[in-house]
């Protein structure tokens, strides 16, 4: 996740994970089918403030954010000069709002005009991709990886080897991260430094750390592994939960909110042509 999980005793954070879970497919799903930068506009707002509602740390994502932007707007410029899509309420979609290389250059301007249905298109586009980004980075500073992991074991088509699988993995990544700073200080305390030499020589003082690194890695998957055969892991079928969760009220007003705007924007949009271009 782009930011960490944090307990906290939020409205959002009481959520039942599958409630979490139903309203960030709900969201992305709405932000896939809807082209119309007005309604992808209305959903970014309401996305944000169920991060202001749980608490989000929006600073944290300054860095992130800078650099879509750029992104995106390199993705509407590309639109705007390339595509041109048959939109529904604009009646001039082909109407050039001006050129990358303006009239005034002597021997090439003007040239590469950005139309106005393909900029739309473009603003869209980024829309798009702001929306996910913030539902999926809400949903794992709300979500603990234990309770995305329940939401794995929960399904029934998926093994709960499956969720011991994902969640080994994400315990396993913070450990690994931890030894090797662990191993970039032993190496700095030698007299390495990391920071000086050319590109070369930075990847190969980087490279001499790999060794030690995968042996620890080895050692603690063969632990693991001991730990689960002393357990009989696999033996049984069958298995318990540590936190049983059950749906409360605001859990079932969450899921059905969320589906229900799933299902009212895909009926508008069927028949209506609401949040299309």
């Amino acid at each position: 996740m782009i930011v960490e999980y944090e307990s906290k005793q939020t409205p959002i954070h009481r959520l039942d994970p599958r409630a979490k879970f139903i309203w960030l497919v709900v969201t992305i799903a709405i932000s896939i089918i809807w082209t119309d930068p007005v309604y992808l506009l209305g959903l970014g707002v309401l996305t944000v403030v169920i991060g202001f509602m749980g608490e989000f740390p929006w600073p944290k994502m300054k860095g992130t954010f800078m650099f879509l932007l750029i992104i995106t707007a390199i993705i509407t410029l590309v639109q705007g000069a390339t595509y041109i899509p048959k939109v529904i309420w604009m009646a001039n979609p082909e109407r050039v709002v001006f050129h990358l290389i303006p009239g005034w250059i002597p021997g090439v301007g003007p040239a590469w005009p950005l139309r106005l249905g393909g900029l739309t298109y473009g603003i869209c586009m980024a829309l798009k991709v702001f929306v996910v980004l913030i539902a999926i980075s809400v949903f794992g500073y709300v979500t603990s990886p234990s309770e995305v992991v329940q939401i794995i074991v929960r399904l029934p088509f998926v093994s709960y080897k499956s969720g011991f699988v994902v969640s080994a993995a994400s315990k396993f990544v913070p450990v690994i991260q931890m030894q090797l700073a662990t191993l970039r200080d032993a190496e700095r305390s030698k007299g390495v430094d990391f920071d000086s030499g050319s590109f070369t020589e930075k990847v190969k003082k980087t490279t001499s750390m790999l060794v030690p690194l995968f042996a620890n890695a080895l050692s603690m998957a063969d632990t693991m592994a001991l730990a689960m055969e002393s357990r009989a892991f696999g033996y049984s079928k069958n298995f318990t939960m540590i936190r049983p969760y059950q749906m409360q009220a605001s859990d079932w007003l969450m899921v059905i909110l969320s589906v229900g705007g799933l299902a009212a924007s895909i009926v508008c949009l069927a028949v209506f042509k609401l949040g299309a271009l």
